[in-house]
């Protein structure tokens, strides 16, 4: 009997309606449906040709100091402004010659080998001349930064100008914010280089009124230089004069 149910069970287990469950067994949970990708797409990416809605925030403007400042101020201010001005075109043309002469470079190329390192030559210079342009306008911007700041400029120039290049960005424009952070972060470790606060103006002390003489009490000079005993009428009257009396007649 053993030797028939052990071969006829399996063969009963592989057809599909026999089940050896249980009744008293809970029927199994039907399982969840996989979510399909296409129900819930995912959001798209945004284009980044596609420029967003809304105006572009205008830059802040530059405080005018101008009107704190005295007539040397404000030249040094104007002079401060027209440094910074010809330093950045400068850097700008210099740029444009750099590009160019790269452009020049590709196009040598499939030329001379001659041609091609005198090209390759040009450029470096034109670079050269371009970092050195781009350091002027970067030197421009930390003193006018440090001005209002540090009691020498030259102090904050010579710490942040030793690597002028991590203040200009992939395009070559000039981060003035980490200029900023910088020259802060050098007062912080260097408070003795901060320009010293202007001392308050001291008012004059007023002028005492100095007491009118009084004629009447005569000259406090010496003694008389006459004597009225011996001398004539004319010179006691032009004496008593003097003093604002005179003599009744």
């Amino acid at each position: 009997m053993s030797t028939t149910r052990t071969r006829w069970l399996p063969a009963a287990q592989s057809v599909g309606w026999f089940q050896l469950n249980r009744h008293d067994d809970p029927e199994p949970a039907d399982p969840e449906p996989a979510p399909d990708p296409a129900d819930d797409p995912a959001d798209p990416e945004p284009d980044p040709e596609v420029e967003p809605e809304g105006d572009p925030e205008d830059p802040e403007p530059e405080p005018d100091d101008s009107k704190a400042l005295g007539d040397a101020g404000k030249k040094a201010l104007d002079r401060m402004k027209a440094e910074k001005a010809a330093a950045k075109r400068e850097a700008a043309e210099e740029r444009r010659k750099a590009a160019a002469l790269a452009k020049k470079v590709q196009e040598f190329e499939d030329r001379d080998k001659s041609d091609l390192d005198k090209a390759a030559a040009q450029a470096q210079r034109a670079q050269e001349q371009a970092a050195k342009a781009v350091a002027r306008a970067v030197q421009a911007e930390v003193k006018s930064a440090a001005r209002e700041q540090f009691a020498d400029v030259g102090d904050a120039v010579d710490v942040l100008m030793r690597d002028p290049s991590k203040y200009v960005d992939d395009s070559g424009d000039i981060d003035t914010d980490a200029i900023e952070a910088d020259l802060t972060d050098l007062l912080e470790r260097k408070p003795h280089w901060a320009k010293p606060e202007p001392a308050a103006a001291v008012e004059p002390e007023a002028k005492k009124a100095k007491p009118k003489p009084d004629p009447g009490q005569g000259s406090r000079g010496g003694s008389a230089k006459i004597d009225f005993r011996t001398a004539s009428e004319e010179d006691v009257q032009a004496e008593l004069a003097k003093i604002g009396f005179r003599k009744r007649f």
